[in-house]
């Protein structure tokens, strides 16, 4: 029994890596394969399906095995390999329609109300995928019988054992080595393979002196291609006249903080300006915020992008009209990997900026934005400059900086937050972050004024996302930790010069700022769907099923609904705008299939 199980163990593996194998010709992923991506991808399909078939076997076989139910164990064992295998060849299905895998989203199109809308089959397609899962079910069921005639000897076992140990950690090296010098087919075809996530070491590799690539060594050395359509058709480009263009980015900026008393400089460019006062970030973090923000696309393209080598558009095409870019962050570009993804054609990028607070850095990047200010004017050209402040999101300042607002905290003590805390001392501490954040700010506008600047000059200011102080009593503090407003509603400014004051109360998204700059700043005539999941800000048609959030946890936001997709359960859960359960909410499902094909609207068919 033990020897037959052993075989079935390796015979079953072998069929559950042949399956994930198949994968990659259901994407365009194939086309850019090299020898080395094939080796990884190989060595990860095998070493990914015996991780799963150990699992299973450690959890249905050995325990009823060794309780002496032997027969138990193999149906268990059968029954557990045959449910993978037709798990499998489902999601198989899924990721051919919409480019991921099998979560609560796709369980709730396939089961739940309305599902005849979206899959209408033919009985012909039902008949024929009926087959393939009964096919499926049979050579697992076949190849317990074939275990019996397949007899491994001690040493057989000890080295297909080993091969499989040896293909784990090939896999997982070739990625590490993959992921840090670039390799178009090694990142590519890793999301291919579900729930599958192996090792990456870019900032420690970074902190022990080794170097990433350049673009122009990218370039040279890997040639595979890109899997992603982006544009989705060349630019047309109007000439017209550019105008200079400043991003002020504050991370974690919550809108309670938009006051007169709190940041006087900024209220005041608010009500002077274009005011989006219901505005949504992309992500409730900064990785997939800023690139949402940048390539107006959502972060489920993150690991397309980054193994194709893309860069934002619009970033692309300011270089393309001339345009100078600066970028002054006070946190590192590298952690997130900004300046490999999203800066990766700036020139010159300054990856981190010295100081040895988030106060000392902010106060820096102030002072390097505004210095280079004259130079900018004198050269003539069109330029790009952004300030990202990171002091709200620090949550500390010098104890010289402190107490504007009282009861305060003189620290953020994260050990004390709970739902029952009162959060006013800690909020008033935030407070004082953005206060001083606001006092910076109002010196870029002097700086501006004073260099005869202000008038050709389009300013955004906006968070990457916001901060949550416990608004909705669930427990939530920070960001990252849902979809609510709180977490994803952050404020959005634009000083367009000649436009007259505004407020605007209609929903927006951080997916709308590239497609209106790019029209109004560089002239792009193509349709905002060419190349982003935006609209222009003055189009007021409804914002429906926005998606926000990370490449595996994200959630649609739908008017004042929230549709949560958890990664680590795949469960879908329904809440309104305060995280309270709807249970029987009724999705619109052609809305619902429109939004799931709509978010492949940029991968390579």
């Amino acid at each position: 029994m033990k020897s037959r199980a052993f075989s079935y163990y390796i015979l079953s593996t072998l069929f559950l890596a042949i399956l994930l194998f198949i994968y990659i010709f259901f994407d365009a992923t194939y086309q850019i394969m090299d020898f080395s991506g094939w080796l990884y991808f190989i060595t990860s399909c095998l070493s990914h399906s015996a991780l799963i078939t150990t699992a299973l076997f450690l959890a249905f076989f050995i325990p009823e095995y060794f309780l002496g139910r032997k027969k138990t164990a193999q149906i268990l064992i059968i029954t557990s390999v045959c449910l993978i295998a037709v798990l499998c060849l489902i999601n198989l299905q899924v990721f051919q329609l919409y480019r991921f895998h099998l979560n609560g989203i796709i369980l709730n199109m396939v089961f739940g109300p309305g599902s005849n809308e979206i899959f209408n089959f033919s009985p012909l397609l039902y008949v024929k995928e009926s087959l393939r899962l009964i096919i499926a079910i049979g050579i697992c069921i076949f190849l317990w019988f074939l275990a019996q005639r397949i007899h491994f000897s001690r040493h057989a076992k000890i080295i297909s054992v080993c091969i499989l140990i040896s293909c784990l950690l090939a896999a997982n090296i070739m990625h590490v080595y993959g992921s840090f010098m670039q390799k178009s087919s090694i990142i590519a075809s890793t999301r291919i393979i579900p729930y599958y996530f192996p090792l990456e070491a870019n900032t420690k590799l970074e902190d022990m002196g080794f170097k990433q690539p350049t673009e122009a060594q990218i370039a040279r050395e890997d040639m595979s291609g890109n899997v992603i359509n982006y544009p989705l058709h060349k630019l047309k480009v109007k000439n017209t006249k550019k105008p200079n263009i400043i991003f002020i980015l504050i991370d974690s900026w919550s809108k309670r903080t938009l006051t007169p008393e709190t940041m006087p400089h900024v209220y005041t460019f608010a009500k002077n300006n274009q005011w989006y006062d219901n505005h949504f970030s992309s992500s409730n973090g900064t990785r997939y915020a800023v690139f949402g923000l940048f390539f107006s696309i959502p972060s489920i393209y993150w690991k397309a992008v980054e193994s194709s080598h893309v860069s934002p558009l619009f970033i692309d095409q300011m270089r393309e009209e001339g345009y100078g870019i600066h970028i002054h962050a006070s946190a590192t570009l590298d952690n997130p990997p900004f300046a490999r993804i999203v800066f990766q054609h700036v020139p010159h990028l300054l990856r981190n900026t010295p100081g040895q607070t988030p106060y000392d850095r902010d106060v820096r990047i102030t002072k390097d934005l505004i210095t280079e200010l004259p130079a900018l004017k004198h050269s003539g050209k069109p330029f790009f400059s952004m300030a990202f402040y990171d002091l709200a999101h620090a949550i500390a300042l010098p104890a010289s900086k402190q107490g504007k607002f009282k009861p305060a905290w003189t620290f953020a003590d994260y050990s004390k937050l709970d739902n029952d805390l009162n959060p006013t001392p800690f909020f008033n501490l935030y407070r004082d972050c953005t206060n001083v954040i606001d006092q910076l700010i109002g010196q870029i506008f002097t700086a501006l004024k004073k260099n005869g600047m202000d008038k050709n000059t389009v300013i955004v200011i906006t968070g990457d996302h916001a901060q949550e102080f416990n608004e909705n009593h669930k427990g939530y503090w920070g960001h990252s930790g849902n979809f609510s407003r709180w977490q994803i509603g952050t404020p959005l400014l634009i000083h367009l010069p000649g436009e007259k004051p505004h407020k605007y109360h209609y929903r927006t998204t951080h997916y709308d700022i590239v497609p209106t700059l790019m029209k109004s700043c560089l002239g792009v005539q193509n349709p905002p769907a060419d190349y982003s999941f935006g609209h222009y800000l003055w189009d007021r048609r409804p914002r429906t099923w926005q998606v926000t959030g990370g490449d595996l946890q994200y959630a649609f936001i739908i008017q004042n609904d929230i549709i949560l997709n958890h990664e680590g359960d795949g469960s879908l859960e329904v809440t309104d705008s305060k995280l309270n359960p709807i249970p029987d909410y009724q999705i619109n499902v052609r809305q619902f299939k429109q939004a799931m094909l709509h978010l492949n609207s940029f991968y390579k068919k």
